[in-house]
């Protein structure tokens, strides 16, 4: 009888042998499953801990940029209001932006944005008490009063339709062609009053004539990138040296 269960006895084996294969598979399977959960949750946590980092990083160079700021305008005193950007609002010749704070914070009609480096960003032209409305310097409607800062001669600074999509302003009136050089920062003058001077609003990129031949004219390329600004800071109060 015993030749006749071998062949059975080894089916049985062999089912067996198969099933234990199946369950170490699937215990396998089972572990791999956990230990990459397990993984999944520690990639989320590092990749949440490096944006913290990042953030606070940026925060903190920000705030040396705006530090080294105040230092090289010691002749000026200015109270910042530190504001982010909810919303841009623009078309074929406007520019312009909504802040996260407004008068409550003490911000107000006129007063200038900056971003962490100093450069000019816009004016705030309108304000509710919790936000308010900021025209970029490459609105067409934008004009400030402006002059080169290696000879300063005094000249204002315009949003231009034609220069609009290049992102660049107009420096007008310029009456010294020799005066002009290429590269050179173009600040706010500070006259009247209105807003402070010495802030840098952009660089020289190229020199023309006037069509009445009687003054110049610099096209200007804006110092601050309004493709990754985030955090800004409006100057509510300042002292002119």
């Amino acid at each position: 009888s015993e030749p006749l269960f071998k062949p059975l006895k080894s089916v049985m084996t062999s089912i067996v042998n198969a099933l234990e294969d199946v369950y170490g598979y699937v215990y396998r399977y089972d572990q791999l499953v956990a230990e990459n959960e397990s993984l999944r949750q520690r990639v989320a946590t590092l990749e949440e801990q490096y944006r913290e980092y990042t953030e606070i990083s940026a925060e903190n160079a920000r705030l040396k940029a705006l530090i080294d700021f105040d230092r090289e305008h010691e002749e000026s005193e200015y109270s910042y209001e530190s504001v982010s950007i909810i919303s841009w609002t623009a078309s074929n010749y406007s520019s312009s932006f909504t802040i996260s704070r407004g008068s409550s914070s003490g911000i107000a009609v006129n007063d200038c944005v900056i971003n962490e480096h100093g450069y000019l960003v816009g004016i705030v032209t309108e304000v509710s008490p919790s936000t308010g409305t900021v025209t970029s310097v490459l609105d067409t409607s934008m004009s400030i009063g402006a002059m080169l800062y290696s000879s300063s001669e005094l000249g204002l600074i315009e949003g231009d339709y034609s220069l609009f999509s290049e992102g660049k302003l107009r420096l007008g009136y310029l009456e010294d062609k020799e005066g002009i050089s290429i590269g050179e920062s173009v600040i706010t003058s500070g006259r009247g009053g209105t807003y402070p001077s010495g802030l840098v609003i952009g660089y020289v990129e190229s020199i023309g004539e006037n069509e009445s031949g009687l003054d110049y004219y610099a096209i200007v390329t804006p110092a601050a990138d309004f493709d990754t600004m985030t955090r800004l800071y409006v100057i509510t109060n300042f002292t002119a040296g």
